[in-house]
């Protein structure tokens, strides 16, 4: 018996087909000189204009930098002459959610071309063997010794992740490598939605990232709140139904002043839960590749394709 019905199928399938649209179009985006926030702005309206809502800001991850970052308000950052660039985007239709992620390299060099291959060769290889009765570390063993095969290195630190009705994390992890104590855990299930995404670094590179102290991520996790700028903020980010939000969705409702301000009072409550940038703990390059599969009765469905 699969965990969803037709109709939250169809949901998911278009979601995923919106992200693999808008993804298509990102390429154009990434070159020499653009600005970051063009790049997410433009992004996220293109999601919006196909008539659903982006999952989570998108993610615009340069070099070392895994995952996380996405401008802030009044971003001045642009993509450099040589880099490696993940672009993680996602699109939500009723809170049925797609999460996609692709490699762009900027200057082809042959390290960063190597690193954008074996990220999606691992996805590939994982995404093999997804079934019903499958364990979550069963993924994460294909994944590691895709990676090592090619003489690169895993970042274990970051995980793939089961997928819910507006929870973009549901609290089952997909592991990027072979779990220490065995394959354990959960057997996945019919109707399981998975978003698996290898994350690759250099020979020497390492598997740990770190949280870096500044965030421009967050999400609603509570309702306490004492001043009126929090209120405010609150009221306005309960559309997102506790999926991430950009600080620079914000920009309107107040000065900067007084919303780092609210935020920080927020924060200290628990109220909204900050997402960090992630960082190599190295300093080396990065390389992701995601998708979203549905599992069936026979194996499985990509939904973040477009045929």
């Amino acid at each position: 018996m699969s965990l969803i019905s037709n109709e939250e199928l169809e949901k998911y399938r278009e979601a995923g087909r919106i992200a693999a649209l808008v993804m298509r179009k990102s390429k154009k985006l990434v070159s020499k000189g653009r600005k970051l926030e063009i790049i997410c702005n433009s992004l996220e309206k293109e999601i919006r204009s196909h008539s659903a809502e982006p999952s989570f800001p998108v993610n615009v991850s340069v070099n070392q930098i895994a995952a996380h970052y996405t401008s802030p308000i009044d971003d001045d950052l642009v993509l450099p002459e040589r880099a490696i660039v993940k672009i993680d985007l996602g699109a939500h239709i009723d809170g049925y959610i797609s999460d996609h992620a692709r490699t762009f390299s900027i200057g082809g060099t042959k390290k960063y071309l190597k690193l954008r291959q074996v990220a999606e060769k691992a996805l590939e290889k994982a995404i093999d063997i997804v079934k019903p009765g499958v364990r979550p570390g069963e993924i994460g063993e294909v994944i590691e010794t895709t990676i090592r095969k090619e003489g690169l290195t895993p970042v274990t630190d970051l995980t793939g992740h089961v997928i819910e009705r507006w929870k973009l994390h549901s609290g089952i992890s997909i592991p990027n490598s072979k779990p220490k104590f065995g394959l354990l855990g959960p057997k996945l299930k019919v109707g399981q939605v998975l978003a698996i995404e290898p994350f690759v670094t250099t020979a020497n590179g390492s598997e740990k990232i770190y949280d870096e102290s500044y965030s421009y991520i967050f999400s609603k996790h509570g309702s306490k709140a004492k001043s009126r700028d929090s209120k405010i903020i609150l009221e306005f980010v309960e559309q997102y139904n506790g999926l991430p939000f950009a600080l620079r969705w914000l920009e309107e409702l107040m000065s900067q002043t007084r919303l780092f301000e609210a935020l920080k009072e927020l924060i200290s409550y628990k109220t909204i839960r900050r997402y960090p940038m992630l960082v190599s703990k190295s300093q080396t390059p990065v390389a992701q590749a995601e998708h979203t599969v549905i599992i069936t009765e026979n194996g499985y469905e990509i939904t973040t394709v477009v045929n």
